[in-house]
């Protein structure tokens, strides 16, 4: 089960992540919070892990700007992350009968995006791990396919917006993992900071310091400040 990050949690999902493809750091956020094989979680379940890991650390309301297509204002938005989780699918495995035969066709997870951008067909590769068959009628090729890329569209998370300067609406995709990376790498390197700041003051080892409630180490840090 998913629980909040603590401060060194967060140090250690930075630099585990730092680098790191966007695909990999949506699973060191999750790893680093104790998640049991967050790479094999369907999409749709990875980013409602991902929200309620945001909740718990930072707060159920996200922040986040948009422009508009039009008018090219700068919009500011909120959501919950309990709304936003709620709108997406619940994942589950099906069978497609295609020409009478039954082809069963599991969710797609961030392990088969990251073995398929590895190969050097990703349709075929994602086409046959989520089957479990290599050999497919060459018939039912491009529904598989056409199925896999339009589960993978549902599990994108979408807001509805209408700008307040042209009235002009259109869809905002929200990128779960990125949004949650930028707050993570911020809190990290305002954690370092804390730390330095703390350690040269003090002499305190950064394990004693990250220990510290956020009160309390804010308390020290102000004490540090006044030296």
């Amino acid at each position: 089960m998913t629980t909040q990050l603590t401060s060194s949690g967060i140090l250690t999902a930075w630099e585990a992540g730092a680098g790191r493809r966007p695909l990999d750091r949506a699973i060191v956020l999750l790893w680093a919070a104790g998640q049991h094989d967050p790479a094999d979680l369907p999409l749709a379940e990875r980013d409602r892990a991902l929200l309620r890991l945001r909740a718990a650390t930072f707060g159920p309301v996200l922040a986040a700007r948009a422009t508009c297509p039009n008018c090219r204002e700068e919009l500011e938005m909120e959501f919950t992350a309990k709304a936003l989780a709620r709108t997406l699918p619940e994942a589950q495995a099906s069978v497609l009968d295609l020409d009478g035969e039954d082809i069963p066709l599991r969710p797609l997870s961030s392990r088969d995006l990251a073995i398929a951008m590895g190969g050097a067909d990703l349709r075929a590769t994602l086409r046959n791990r989520l089957t479990g068959r290599e050999n497919l009628p060459a018939s039912a090729l491009p529904i598989i396919d056409s199925e896999i890329e339009a589960r993978a569209a549902d599990a994108e998370l979408n807001a509805e917006l209408i700008c307040a300067t042209c009235e002009t609406k259109w869809q905002e995709a929200l990128d779960v993992p990125a949004l949650l990376w930028a707050e993570v790498e911020a809190r990290a390197l305002r954690l370092l900071g804390e730390v330095a700041e703390i350690a040269a003051a003090l002499g305190w080892s950064e394990h004693e310091i990250l220990n510290l409630s956020e009160p309390r180490r804010a308390a020290y840090l102000s004490l540090a400040r006044m030296q």
